[in-house]
């Protein structure tokens, strides 16, 4: 085959699947479970109402198997299809015992799928600050086929789904998925996709996608009939171009303030993230300065709609207190770094020189849209929320989360148009695109 780039690739090898999912997150897992044939149900006698006309009749007519439902008949009662399964998963805005809620799990026939992931189940998820906090109560994070009630049972975690959950915990359960749901077989961990282009005369499947393997560097080449995207919203990190970014004491990861002996750090960035690092490396007794691009009133407006959380409501306090140990430099960014040191930042005052032990540049990340090289140009919406949560979504038919430019591709998580912050918010977009591979395949 000549791909695009106009390289000879021989891919007559390739092993082929019917489905490929890219990315091992929240996004890529839930679809998995779906592929391996974990079917939603209505538990029988749990009186439910969607409250509009029709939709009920339409779920209790496929009672056994919710992925019967015309999901295009749903959206024309007004019902949005996404939102047709995610309130038989989250019917009230508290946890429920996984035997109270509308929906349960049958096992039926799946597809041949396989999941290629660079982090663990988890995804993105693995590499958060160690003792992050979500933005979410633990319940709106979880797949519906294993409540994290039930994994909490099961392990003795102490867990409150209705709290807001540690990065910890989380990480276990979505380690603990897969071999739940019979998915850890199906998972190539450790590879790294580098290209997913159309199929030309392979013979078979519409997708190529290549990736290489960590630590052998072995390369592979697959082929499939359809495409599950979820490779993140930070599968692309920002650059700072700056001169001196690779110097020893600049840092692009934070984790933990044990990572940084000294007392002086710089925090580059103005997201949540580096609100994060901000606020935990002055707990922890450091002197920080922190500089953002955006101005002081975007960031206390942010600050002030976000006291419901811990570590917002404690960054309004540090900065009413006299600590003098945090510093905020707003309008700013940095010039160099310079070694010793010594930091150059722009500021609307003028030129100012730091003398620190450790920066930390916290700048967020992108969709590598570009993964998809050789395909038409991409329908992108804009995505925005009140926690500086941003991205370009992937526009999509809302009855089966398929992309409206490339058929077969079905973004997942975040990127698919119309899904919000969290879990919650996107997982039930699972069963729209998973309903809807296995009804091409005939499996449903």
């Amino acid at each position: 085959m000549s791909d695009p780039a106009g390289r000879d690739e021989t891919i007559s090898s390739a092993e082929h699947h019917e489905v490929l999912v890219v990315g091992g997150g929240p996004g890529g897992l839930g679809a998995a479970a779906v592929l391996e044939g974990w079917r939603p149900r209505l538990r029988d006698g749990v009186p439910f109402s969607f409250r509009v006309p029709g939709v009920e009749d339409m779920a209790r007519a496929h009672v056994d198997d919710l992925l019967k439902v015309d999901m295009r008949a749903v959206a024309e009662t007004g019902l949005r299809p996404i939102d047709f399964f995610r309130s038989l998963h989250h019917p009230s805005g508290a946890a429920s015992s996984p035997g109270d809620l509308p929906l349960e799990f049958s096992k039926g026939q799946g597809a041949d799928w396989l999941m290629l992931t660079t982090d663990p189940p988890g995804g993105l998820w693995n590499n958060v600050p160690r003792d992050q906090l979500t933005l979410s109560p633990g319940h709106w994070m979880e797949m519906a086929p294993y409540p994290l009630a039930q994994f909490a049972n099961e392990t003795g975690l102490p867990l409150d789904p209705d709290a807001l959950i540690h990065k910890n915990p989380l990480v276990e359960y979505y380690h603990a998925l897969p071999d739940r749901l019979g998915l850890s077989s199906r998972i190539r961990r450790g590879e790294r996709v580098t290209r997913i282009c159309p199929a030309q005369d392979t013979g078979q499947g519409r997708f190529v996608v290549e990736s290489v393997s960590s630590p052998d560097g072995i390369k592979h080449v697959r082929t499939s009939n359809c495409l599950v995207f979820g490779i993140g919203p930070r599968s692309l990190l920002r650059q700072l171009d700056v001169p001196g970014i690779d110097l020893p004491y600049v840092n692009t990861h934070y984790d933990h303030p044990d990572s940084f002996p000294g007392d002086r750090v710089l925090i580059v960035g103005g997201g949540r993230s580096a609100d994060w690092a901000a606020t935990e490396l002055h707990d922890a007794g450091k002197h920080v300065a922190y500089a953002m691009r955006q101005q002081r009133d975007v960031h206390l407006r942010l600050i002030n709609d976000s006291q419901n959380l811990p570590y917002y409501a404690r960054i309004a306090e540090i900065m009413t207190s006299d600590s003098g140990r945090l510093g905020l430099l707003y309008g700013s960014h940095a010039r160099q770094f310079l070694p010793g040191g010594q930091v150059e930042i722009d500021t609307p005052e003028g030129l100012v020189t730091l003398e620190v032990d450790h920066v930390v540049v916290e700048i967020g990340g992108d969709p590598d849209y570009g993964l998809l090289s050789g395909f038409p140009p991409l329908t992108l919406v804009p995505m925005r929320d009140r926690y500086r949560f941003q991205l370009m979504q992937m526009s999509v038919d809302p009855a089966t989360f398929e992309s409206v430019d490339i058929p077969g591709l079905y973004p997942a998580g975040y990127l698919a148009e119309g899904t919000g912050l969290s879990v919650i918010g996107f997982h039930a977009g699972a069963y729209l695109m998973g309903g809807d591979i296995l009804r091409r395949l005939g499996r449903v």
